[in-house]
């Protein structure tokens, strides 16, 4: 599905902006599949799991903050082993049933509703969500309340992220700063700008100086995007 939307470059800051290999090494997932949740497979009938918020720039592919999000839960859901018709019937009726674009980047919306939506799902199925899950699994992982812990809302929508809380505490995604390219919190220099400087200096302590800010900030920048480094290929899987 291509969008034929002029895109108005005043509000992008407001939206984010991502490309698909941006995405992939922030969300640690395949570009193939990430581009099939947002376009939809090319051989199939089945519309785009992601509503996005951005037109085709260039012949690309681009995603806003909040089609990052609602990726970023599609990845769990697949790691669930939850098919893609399945996320694509709950994301439609949370959309029907609460008025949003962005189901999975709710956070009332999506927490309280999203458990049922999939129990009715299984139910009509008459399988466990359509044969895929064995005894084991668990219906409260599929909405586990630690998934919204990392992203503060605001109007139920999510604002901000911090996409590795535990080992980057202090690395955020905010569309108001940078596009929303992960930044330091607090200071909100981009992680590989800090990345860039620090390959090219080859000393931490430089870097800082550089840039007015501590040497612990540049260290974390860099061990952020070292964990990125391990992402996988950008084209090899859809669906």
């Amino acid at each position: 599905m291509t969008m034929h939307v002029n895109l108005d470059w005043r509000k992008a800051g407001d939206i984010g902006l991502y490309t698909v290999p941006m995405a992939a090494r922030i969300l640690h997932e395949e570009g193939g599949r990430i581009r099939s949740w947002i376009n939809g497979v090319g051989n199939s009938d089945a519309p785009p799991i992601i509503h996005r918020q951005l037109p085709m720039i260039g012949g690309k592919t681009v995603l806003g903050f909040l089609d990052l999000i609602e990726a970023r839960f599609i990845k769990h859901f697949k790691d669930l082993r939850l098919s893609s018709q399945t996320i694509r019937k709950i994301a439609e009726r949370l959309r029907e049933r609460h008025d949003t674009d962005h189901p999975f980047a709710t956070n009332k919306a999506f927490r309280t509703d999203g458990k049922t939506i999939l129990m009715e799902i299984a139910e009509e199925e008459e399988k466990k969500i359509l044969n895929l899950l064995n005894d084991n699994f668990e219906m409260e992982a599929v909405v586990e309340p630690s998934l919204f812990d990392s992203i503060l809302y605001a109007d139920d929508l999510a604002y901000r992220w911090h996409p590795s809380p535990v080992q980057h505490p202090r690395v955020v995604l905010d569309p108001n700063f940078a596009f929303g390219r992960p930044v330091l919190e607090g200071i909100w220099i981009p992680t590989d700008t800090l990345m860039a400087a620090y390959s090219a200096e080859g000393e931490s302590a430089a870097v800082a100086e550089d840039f007015e800010i501590a040497e612990e900030d540049v260290l974390e920048a860099v061990a952020y995007e070292g964990s990125l480094a391990a992402s996988p290929p950008i084209e090899n899987k859809t669906g």
